[in-house]
This record gives C-alpha cells, sequence and structure tokens, in this order.
C-alpha cells in the first residue's frame, strides 16, 4: 500500500483509493495522475511487446568486433493475446432480456453500436494492459459506447470495503507541454479543467447527465495482471536464443580458411576466390633436396551446440503456454488428438476464459447500466440492466451431430430457449426462438390456404361443395 497523502492511496494491484468523506481536490486528481503516468512506462512496454517491439532483444547493446548481431523478434505477445481474445469473444457475446420488445430493442443497438468489436477490443486491450475501460457517452441525443486505455485513463474507489467508484478520470497532454487537460467524473457531476490555468480550482462543472460514472473498468485479474507481463522473461529468452542461432549461421557463412605450410600471395588469393580450386604447394623453391612442410588447408570452424540450442528453445516455448495457461494451436500433436484430449487441451484456456468472463459480465452490466439509464433506448427500463443474461461462447471444437442429438433430447425436457442455448451454430437463441415461431406462423397459414384451394374442411362445419355433404342432401 503506498500513500500519496492522507486521502490518496494506491494498492500494491496498482488500484487507486480516495477517502469517501472527503470532496477530491485538483491537486490530489493531479497526484493521482503523476502516479499513473509511471504506470503507463509499463502500460507502453506492453504495448511495443505487443507491436513486436520488445526492449530486451531490441534496445540490446551491439556485439563488439563486427561480430554478427541478429535481433530476432518472434511476436509470442500478440499470439498469445490474439489467440485468447478470439477463443473468448471471437463469437459474439450473448447478450439478452427476457422480454421480446425489450430484447429487440437491445439486439438493435447492440448492432448499431457495433457492440461485437467494442467489447472484443476492451477484452484484447485488458489482455495487454492488465485493465482497460468502457466509455459510455452520448452525442446528439444518441448513446454510444467505445473503449479507453489505462494510458490515459483511471478510476478512483473509496476506502471502504464497498470499493464502490467514486471518480473517473480521463486526461491527456496539451500539445509538447506538461500541462493537462482533464475530465472528472463524479455520480453527479463532469469538471472539465485545464492545469495551463494555473489555478487550484477544477474549472467549468456540468451535470453527469446518467447520474453514475460512465466509465467502467474490466480486469485481466484482480491483480490487473496482463497476459504479457506473466511470462516477459520467457519472451526474452526465446528472442535471444533465436538471435544467437542465427548469428551462428552467419558465422559459418563467413568462416575463415586456414592455409598452413604455404604462403599466399595477392595473385593466389584471387585465383582461390576466382576458380575456387585450391593447388598449392607447401614451399615455393623446386630443390628436390629440400625437404617440404606438411600442408594444411581447412576451414577456421567453432563447437557446435545446435541439440543443446533447441532444446533450450524448445522447453522455453513449452513453458511459455504453460505459464501463460494458453492453447498452443501449432502444436504438431493437436491434430491427432481424439475429441477428449482436445478438450483436456483447451481445459486450462477455457479455466482462464471462464475466471475473466466472470468479473468480465459485471463490468457489461455495469455498462450497460449507465447506457439504460440515458432512456434514449425504447422499451428498456432503467432497471432492466439487472436482468440481462450474458453467456460466452467459447471457440471450442464442437461435433455439431452430438450437440444436434443432444438438443433433440432435451427439446421434450426443457424451454425451447434452453435446448437451443446447447447449440455452438445459436448465436442468440432469443432471435432463434423467434424465427422458429416466425416459420411455424408462416407454413400454417400456407397449410391453411392449401386447405381452402382445395375446398377442404378448415373449421369443423360441414362444406356445402363436399361430395359428402351432396350425398347426405
Amino acid at each position: 500500500m503506498k500513500y500519496l497523502n492522507d486521502r490518496c492511496i494506491v494498492s500494491a494491484d496498482n488500484v487507486f483509493y480516495y477517502d469517501s468523506e472527503k470532496e477530491i481536490t485538483l491537486s490530489d486528481v493531479m497526484r493521482f495522475i503523476l502516479e499513473n503516468e509511471q504506470l503507463a512506462r509499463e502500460y507502453a512496454k506492453m504495448r511495443r511487446y505487443y507491436k513486436a517491439d520488445h526492449d530486451a532483444i531490441v534496445r540490446a547493446l551491439p556485439k563488439p568486433n563486427n561480430k554478427p548481431d541478429n535481433r530476432l523478434v518472434l511476436n509470442y505477445p500478440k499470439k498469445l493475446v490474439d489467440t485468447f481474445t478470439g477463443f473468448s469473444v471471437g463469437k459474439p457475446v450473448q447478450i439478452m432480456l427476457p422480454e421480446d420488445l425489450g430484447n429487440k430493442s437491445l439486439s438493435q443497438f447492440n448492432v448499431s453500436r457495433k457492440m461485437d468489436s467494442v467489447i472484443a477490443r476492451v477484452w484484447k486491450e485488458s489482455c495487454i494492459y492488465g485493465r482497460a475501460y468502457f466509455y459510455v457517452y452520448s452525442h446528439d441525443s444518441e448513446i454510444y459506447v467505445t473503449d479507453a486505455l489505462p494510458l490515459d485513463t483511471f478510476v478512483i474507489y473509496d476506502n471502504t470495503v464497498a470499493h464502490k467508484p467514486l471518480y473517473a478520470v480521463r486526461y491527456g497532454h496539451i500539445g509538447n507541454s506538461t500541462n493537462y487537460k482533464i475530465t472528472v467524473f463524479s455520480e453527479r457531476y463532469q469538471w472539465e479543467s485545464d492545469t495551463s490555468r494555473n489555478t487550484s480550482n477544477f474549472g467549468v462543472r456540468q451535470a453527469n447527465p446518467f447520474g453514475m460514472i460512465p466509465i467502467i473498468e474490466a480486469v485481466e485479474n484482480d491483480e490487473r495482471l496482463s497476459v504479457i507481463k506473466n511470462v516477459l522473461p520467457l519472451i526474452d529468452e526465446i528472442d535471444k536464443a533465436m538471435s544467437e542461432k542465427a548469428n551462428d549461421v552467419d558465422y559459418f557463412a563467413d568462416a575463415y580458411m586456414k592455409v598452413l605450410g604455404a604462403i599466399l600471395s595477392e595473385d593466389d588469393l584471387e585465383n582461390l576466390r576466382n576458380y575456387r580450386i585450391i593447388n598449392l604447394k607447401s614451399r615455393e623453391s623446386d630443390d628436390p633436396n629440400e625437404t617440404p612442410e606438411s600442408l594444411d588447408v581447412d576451414f577456421l570452424s567453432k563447437p557446435n551446440a545446435d541439440t543443446t540450442q533447441e532444446n533450450l528453445i524448445n522447453r522455453v516455448i513449452d513453458n511459455l503456454y504453460q505459464v501463460s495457461m494458453i492453447t498452443n494451436l501449432n502444436d504438431k500433436d493437436f491434430g491427432n488428438s481424439t475429441g477428449v484430449a482436445l478438450e483436456m487441451k483447451y481445459k486450462p484456456m477455457l479455466n482462464l476464459a471462464t475466471l475473466k468472463s466472470r468479473g468480465f459480465i459485471e463490468s457489461l452490466k455495469d455498462m450497460y447500466q449507465v447506457v439504460f439509464a440515458s432512456d434514449l433506448i425504447e422499451n428498456i427500463s432503467r432497471e432492466a440492466w439487472k436482468d440481462l443474461d450474458i453467456n460466452f461462447q467459447y471457440d471450442l471444437p464442437h461435433d455439431t451431430l452430438s450437440e444436434a442429438q443432444t438438443a433433440q433430447i432435451l427439446a421434450n425436457l426443457v424451454s425451447s430457449e434452453t435446448w437451443l442455448k446447447t447449440l455452438s451454430i445459436v448465436n442468440d437463441p432469443r432471435q432463434e426462438q423467434e424465427r422458429i415461431e416466425q416459420e411455424k406462423n408462416e407454413q400454417m397459414k400456407a397449410n391453411m390456404q392449401v386447405l381452402k384451394q382445395t375446398n377442404a374442411v378448415t373449421d369443423g362445419d360441414p362444406n356445402a361443395n363436399s361430395r359428402t355433404s351432396q350425398e347426405k342432401d
């Protein structure tokens, strides 16, 4: 625990807390901003690693004496993050309301605001930085949701056991100066400040139209530990080992030739380079009585450590996936695994995604609470966020035949919405249920039309034109 003063606290997990009985001041906000600027250096490092700019290998000291100095960057951070993100939110998250009208309005909002992409970005960013944010805002009487990065955004919680969000802060530098433009949100107000004005006041205050903080934190885990940070030493070791292996290849390509027992002139060296034929004598003299020296022509070589290097690289890569708990989809044994074996290979990543999704669902509900509080979405009340049904569709290998058989068995035991959830090909069970009912109604109308055209009995009354009725008459 770190105390910036008697009101401002920073936890061991870099979470900001403030005395809930005090009103925050601009100077206290600046203390938190300067602290977040220190954390932003680590966030920027994680972003560089994700973008294949690995500090340990790219910024290493150059090799002396013009030795081979390859700098290979194997972008495992991006592979880990993208694999985990694709597995968890590659398929759209199912977000539903129990009421048909409300669920239709929610679905239209999610499509028009591209919420699938927003959710995927926030998930990916939390993998990279350990935390990310949903930012709800209004524009032209419409409600929108976007993502915000921890490099310039943070939430301040109260110092009680509830850890309720008190304030949210977004800031940015004004040009190249050291001054900041700051926006602070509370449940009741939002302030716009500019530190270049040299004032201790917040500046312009406006009412918060949502009545709650519109910035919601989504975390990777309770410790805000990113996927990359967890395996950083292993990533650096892979880059180093592969670079040294490339240096060895360059060394053998530029190996020196040794010629012992003969003195070569410039013409001799030129002929060796041009014709690539070695035909030398040990002495310049042709005197047969003179004892010749032994002639030795060879390349200088150093010991080969290829096997040791390969074993090291394989072990480090294997531990990289084990420690990160991300499944290696490029494993050579992956394609030959049975269904049960595949499930066990996915189990660590599934456990990791399940744990993260619990907190992520809470963040999604908090985000929709702000969205619904705007009263800009038809047929959805302010309290509808409590009834949200949110389900993640993890991208596991599926046996569609087994799923169909299971769904067929469940069809007579549970509701149609429940058994539709067992089918991986169904993205939105509620909408699929509506489509099924619509198709049934359309088919029934078509059948009724056919019956009427064939003069069949459609309402239970005798048809005067039927043969049976005529015989009775």
